[in-house]
């Protein structure tokens, strides 16, 4: 990174994260930012990765899983996901968008972007 970068979110391209979400993704050394959108009803499939999670709700909503417990988030809900734990989603009725944030950044997304 040297010096630091700027960057404007629209000019990021997206790239598909499963079928009805996809994300403009940037990346430092240690830290990953995901501005995902997910398109109406969508269901975010159950998964774990050894990244802790941070996700800020933006617009619209999600019914989240977080191992036995579920949670209605809205815009400006922030739901912290532990590294390994296993989480998912149902988007609501209007979509969402939010802001997911990794620490370590997610191989496999890194892989993603990098198509």
């Amino acid at each position: 990174m040297g010096e630091g970068k700027v960057f404007r979110v629209e000019d990021v391209p997206f790239v598909l994260l499963v079928e009805g979400a996809k994300s403009r993704l940037m990346m430092g050394e240690r830290i990953m930012l995901s501005f995902i959108e997910m398109e109406p009803g969508m269901n975010f499939p159950l998964h774990s990765h050894n990244s802790e999670q941070m996700m800020v709700v933006l617009k619209g909503g999600v019914r989240q899983k977080l191992g036995d417990k579920v949670y209605d988030l809205k815009p400006g809900d922030v739901c912290i996901i532990p590294s390994n734990i296993v989480h998912g989603g149902e988007v609501s009725a209007e979509g969402c968008k939010a802001i997911d944030i990794f620490t370590p950044p997610r191989k496999d997304y890194i892989e993603r972007a990098m198509k």
